[in-house]
């Protein structure tokens, strides 16, 4: 592991792979690797963003005020090698490559090439998140206070007791989203492709609602409000040669508790439970 600092404040976490004696095969298999960032201004709420190509994405809430990061690479991977060349002989396990930044109260995670990394990290209860992770993985946020931006592409979307403005969305998996408290005149979206949409709301909040499901139902126990979808779309273009087509929005509009920021629930195949919390 390797921690350089230059005069900007600027912490970079290079933890590579390392050479390990047979003794220490066992040992690294078990252990992650860990790394402690402190924000540059901790008097503030800060951001965390981390973007993954594999893996999955644990971030829970902690009482200190830096962040620890802590990377295991995957014992599943098996990627293809020539067996012949390989014979008598054993692999050995990699340490995860990852590298993290901290700059203007931003801590940035990346991992480093496409070896599948599973990442646990603490940080303050209110920081912000900007989290990805493309293929394998899951997300899970648990107990933060904060703008949060979870996006994945294959895996499910997990937010438990947080605080704040939620973006979360997935193209193959499952959203899941209980909220504590919602940060007021904030719109948030709540979208899958291909999976159930489950958000747990207070029961006060607030909002203007757009809730659509192609291939499924939408449940709630909040009164809702309906209210006319927007008019129907006409194209014609008839006249050079096209077509006339009349598009209508399925979509359920209404408002929840005399109405508020803008909140959309979307799937496309899927139910959506739209629940009021306790």
């Amino acid at each position: 592991m390797r921690t350089v600092m230059n005069r900007n404040g600027l912490v970079s976490v290079l933890a590579a792979v390392m050479v390990m004696s047979a003794a220490g095969v066992a040992a690294a298999q078990d252990s992650p690797d860990r790394v402690t960032v402190a924000f540059s201004d901790p008097s503030r709420p800060g951001t965390l963003e981390v973007h993954l190509v594999t893996g999955s994405i644990s971030v829970k809430a902690s009482a200190d005020k830096q962040v620890v990061v802590e990377a295991r690479s995957s014992s599943e991977e098996q990627r293809e090698f020539d067996a012949q060349s390989a014979t008598g002989l054993r692999r050995l396990p990699q340490r995860a490559g990852i590298t993290v930044e901290e700059e203007a109260n931003v801590v940035s995670v990346r991992s480093r090439g496409n070896q599948r990394v599973d990442l646990e990290i603490q940080v303050p209860v209110r920081t912000n998140l900007e989290v990805r992770t493309v293929n394998g993985g899951q997300i899970v946020i648990e107990g933060i206070e904060g703008d949060i931006e979870a996006n994945n592409v294959n895996g499910s979307v997990t937010l438990t007791s947080v605080a704040g403005a939620v973006v979360a969305h997935t193209v193959n998996g499952k959203i899941l989203v209980t909220m504590t408290r919602v940060t007021a005149e904030k719109p948030m979206a709540f979208t899958s492709l291909n999976g159930a949409v489950d958000v747990t709301l207070p029961p006060s909040v607030k909002a203007n609602v757009k809730m659509r499901s192609d291939q499924g139902d939408v449940f709630t126990d909040f009164a809702v409000q309906t209210k006319p979808a927007p008019s129907a779309t006409v194209e014609d273009t008839r006249k050079s040669g096209g077509r006339y087509r009349i598009d209508v929005d399925k979509s359920i509009y209404g408002t929840v508790n005399g109405g508020g920021p803008e909140f959309e629930f979307r799937t496309f195949n899927g139910h959506i439970y739209v629940r009021k919390g306790k």
